[in-house]
């Protein structure tokens, strides 16, 4: 397994998902083609061999169309029999209920387990 590595840009996130099992989608999420985007993550997805994964996403924005690649996302991990033990770390920001309930939608639609991280206002 190789690792996959996307810059983030101001329209998608930044994607880091190493054969060890640690993943990371952080940043903001609207791109123009997010099927384009997000192909060569949920092929990396279908093709993990990883036993144990942690998938940690801490996505200050999520547009729609982001949002149902990442629930395709979040059910390709949960079909994927290779991965046995399954994490997801939902990062929101303080106050976000919003992100905070999508998380929580995510979860129960999955039956993958959720632990929820809220962090404080990045201010530029």
């Amino acid at each position: 397994m190789k690792a996959l590595f996307i810059e983030d840009s101001k329209a998608t996130p930044k994607v880091n998902f190493n054969p060890n099992g640690e993943l990371f989608i952080t940043g903001r999420s609207l791109p123009e083609d997010p099927v384009g985007f997000f192909t060569p993550v949920l092929e990396w997805i279908k093709e993990c061999t990883c036993e144990s994964i942690t998938l940690n996403l801490k996505l200050e924005y999520l547009n729609t169309s982001s949002s149902k690649q990442i629930y395709t996302l979040l059910c390709l991990v949960s079909e994927n029999n290779n991965i046995k033990n399954k994490l997801i770390n939902w990062h929101y920001e303080e106050g976000d209920d919003e992100s905070y309930e999508t998380g929580k939608e995510f979860e129960a639609l999955t039956k993958i387990q959720f632990n929820f991280f809220e962090y404080a206002e990045i201010l530029d």
